[in-house]
């Protein structure tokens, strides 16, 4: 993200939080930035400072699981290094054969992976009933077929995949994909695997090597190093759903949003911007902690959850927004919301449904992003502008206007252009196929394109691929976000299309367009310019999700992990 002006020293409060909420809402002064800056200095080499360690778990503060590693282990010259601080050691537990744990010291330990042969070979049996490119949209399939009576589980082995529920006897999977064939279903597959081998976790202390599926690592000092990271917390390596493993951090939710922030909106960020962030990054943490059941842990470290770098890159001025944001999450009627958010927007929010599958909602709709400040002692926020983008024509002309938004000079894929060749595309096609869910013909190359449906909000709704095929011409069609699963070099779905052509043989395509992400809810460099016009961290809320109203996490029912959940060893 790139670096903005700091804030200034003026007090802002959050509007339509609680008083005690409002009393606490003081930017950070130059005196705090300076004394945190001398006890980061004061802390070790790693800059971690112990007193931001001791963040306590409560059933406002969950242990959350994540996966910082996901599939380790299926290449035995998989490495993770884990190392104490100065002065500390290391505390490895594992379970031996006879049920007991055993513990080791040390102040290093390198984890490996060898794989060791099965006495009898497995068979392992996958339907997988869809794929998709986001979570959201395998949410909403999974959620159908449940309809429809079968149990499903949502897996990510590369793509998303809907996997009918591993509990189901081969025999009975045979007869959910002979029912999706009756139906005319024709994406539902079934994999067989054979296993022959075993993945072990393996490592070497005083000289004699271990072989273990589970192992449990915690540091003295409260963090460790993984790598070139650090984490606060405990980690844990565990099999997961694809034969290999996951190294998952248990951390309190406060901590874990210290390796968000920063990383997220960027360190540089206007304050408001950066406390937007801390509530938005708490409620999406909290609301997406069944995104990965299937491998038992809750959220991953990269853009597919929010990114995520343990103690490594914490910064005070976010350190801060999250203290000030301490427990604060976005809700709609007593819910926690989508708090879904992209980097840029293309100066047209999103709705949920233009992208993802699944039912609108009310607080993620199509306006334009567009916000100025009202003159003194008036409203200081304004709804954006809703505008209709569905007809090429008036698509064309929002993309030709490159003032006056919110994203306009600050966000260098505001707006974008580039072409591809037709060797190019026809790659891109061929890698991404096999996880778009849909029948594919034997085609040699792409022929034609043309986009058949957009949204309101000018997202693709429907784009057409014409194949070249031994038969003639064969047509797919895309929707949504399968979009860019067939073209990941695609920065949105905001975008139009020119044919180029070599004489009159189709060489390529040229894609003008705006926008980095999804684009549904906030915009993070539009909160940058909306918190220079004055806007504060809730007004900004405000702004990109219309209807929400900011509550303290204490205040929900809201079934949230247990303060003591910790992973076991077995």
């Amino acid at each position: 993200m790139a670096s903005c002006q700091p804030p200034t020293a003026k007090p802002r409060r959050f509007l339509g939080a609680p008083s005690r909420w409002r009393k606490q809402s003081t930017l950070i002064s130059g005196l705090g930035l300076l004394l945190t800056a001398l006890a980061l200095h004061a802390a070790d080499a790693t800059g971690v400072g112990e007193e931001t360690l001791a963040t306590a778990a409560t059933p406002e503060n969950p242990i959350l699981h994540i996966g910082i590693v996901q599939r380790f282990g299926r290449s035995e010259t998989d490495q993770v290094e884990l190392a104490a601080p100065t002065g500390s050691l290391l505390t490895l537990e594992f379970a031996q054969a006879d049920g007991s744990t055993q513990t080791q010291r040390t102040p290093r330990v390198s984890i490996g992976i060898v794989n060791r042969a099965l006495t009898t070979p497995e068979t392992v049996y996958r339907l997988i009933l869809s794929s998709h490119k986001s979570f959201e949209s395998a949410e909403a399939n999974a959620n159908h077929w449940q309809s429809l009576g079968i149990s499903t589980e949502i897996a990510q082995p590369q793509e998303w995949q809907v996997w009918a529920n591993r509990a189901y006897t081969p025999q009975q999977l045979i007869q959910i994909q002979q029912y999706a064939q009756k139906e005319g279903i024709p994406h539902v597959r079934l994999e067989v695997q054979e296993r022959r081998e075993r993945a072990e976790l393996s490592w070497i202390h005083e000289h004699f090597r271990y072989h273990r599926t589970r192992l449990r690592v915690t540091s003295d000092a409260g963090y460790l190093r993984v790598n070139d990271h650090y984490y606060a917390g405990s980690i844990t390596f565990q099999p997961n759903a694809y034969g290999s493993y996951t190294v998952v951090n248990a951390v309190p939710l406060e901590t874990y949003l210290r390796g968000v922030v920063p990383h997220e909106v960027g360190p540089g960020a206007p304050f408001a911007a950066m406390a937007a962030q801390a509530i938005l990054a708490r409620t999406y943490a909290l609301k997406n902690l069944h995104r990965f059941q299937v491998d038992d842990y809750q959220l991953c470290a990269n853009t597919h959850c929010q990114v995520y770098k343990g103690l490594t890159g914490t910064h005070p001025r976010a350190d801060e927004a999250i203290r000030q944001t301490s427990g604060l999450v976005l809700t709609y009627n007593g819910e926690l919301v989508d708090a879904v958010y992209s980097s840029t927007n293309g100066g047209i929010s999103a709705a949920f449904e233009d992208v993802w599958d699944g039912d609108p909602r009310p607080y993620l709709r199509p306006q334009a992003d567009i916000a100025h400040r009202a003159p003194q002692g008036e409203e200081r926020h304004q709804p954006g502008k809703p505008l209709d983008l569905r007809q090429e024509s008036s698509f064309q002309a929002f993309l030709a206007q490159r003032e006056g938004f919110n994203e306009a000079g600050v966000s260098r894929l505001f707006r974008w252009e580039f072409s591809l060749s037709l060797e190019e595309l026809n790659t891109q096609l061929r890698a991404g196929q096999d996880y778009l869910g849909i029948p594919m013909p034997t085609w040699s190359s792409i022929a034609g394109m043309q986009i058949l449906e957009r949204s309101a909000s000018g997202r693709v709704q429907v784009m057409q691929l014409d194949l070249q095929t031994a038969d003639g011409i064969r047509s797919i069609l895309l929707r949504k976000d399968q979009v860019r699963l067939a073209f990941p070099r695609l920065y949105s779905t905001l975008f139009r299309i020119e044919p180029l052509k070599q004489g009159e043989r189709l060489a390529g395509y040229r894609f003008i367009g705006g926008g980095f992400g999804h684009g549904v809810g906030l915009s993070q460099y539009g909160s940058y310019t909306l918190a220079r016009q004055g806007f504060n961290a809730a007004q900004i809320l405000a702004f990109y999700y219309p209807g929400t109203t900011l509550a303290p996490l204490g205040s929900l029912s809201l079934q949230l992990p247990a303060a003591s959940a910790a992973y076991s060893i077995r």
